[in-house]
């Protein structure tokens, strides 16, 4: 009985071994600034602060770019075909000369012009990578105020060999032959 459990506990770990790995550096800018990130495009007031708006956000990046947007990017290290799945939390509180956008590999993937968020967190998954490296691309402008952006993730979550299934299975399969032969009375 004891090898069937050691067995059906080594084929769940192998299972649940298949975590997401995260490819983002600095995703939440703790180190106070832009380590990890490329900053391009319309420069003023972009910057990386000490939060005052919540105090579940130690540094968040704020953008407050008039006229054009400021842009933040990093380059991930990715798969062809893969999907991924991205991750961040947003705020802005003008309702004028605002805008925001969300780039993955190139593609908006995510948007808004002149709407109040409060913190909002946002996911979408799926996205899908066409090269080696894909570039995660972040754009706001604010000319009243500031767009803030905290929490940036992203993830891919290794597709398990079959064999992890395999195992998966042919111990859950013993445990369970394990637990009726238990279950059978003693017939003498």
């Amino acid at each position: 009985m004891k090898k069937l459990a050691i067995a059906a506990v080594l084929a769940a770990s192998a299972f649940s071994a298949q975590a997401a790995t995260e490819l983002v550096v600095n995703g939440n800018f703790e180190t106070g600034t832009f380590a990890g990130w490329t900053k391009s495009g319309n420069p003023s007031l972009s910057d990386v602060i000490s939060n005052t708006v919540t105090s579940n956000h130690t540094f968040v990046w704020r953008s407050g770019a008039t006229g054009s947007p400021a842009f933040i990017s990093q380059a991930l290290a990715t798969s062809a075909g893969s999907t991924y799945t991205l991750s961040f939390d947003v705020y802005n509180s003008a309702t004028s000369n605002a805008t925001f956008e969300a780039d993955f590999n190139g593609v908006s993937v995510y948007g808004f012009s002149n709407e109040v968020h409060n913190w909002s967190h946002v996911t979408l998954t799926g996205l899908t990578a066409t090269g080696a490296t894909t570039e995660l691309k972040f754009g706001a402008r604010n000319d009243p105020s500031f767009v803030r952006l905290d929490n940036i993730s992203v993830t891919v979550t290794a597709v398990p060999e079959p064999e992890t299934y395999a195992m998966l299975l042919a111990g859950l399969g013993l445990v369970g032959v394990a637990a009726r032969r238990r279950q059978r009375p003693n017939v003498g």
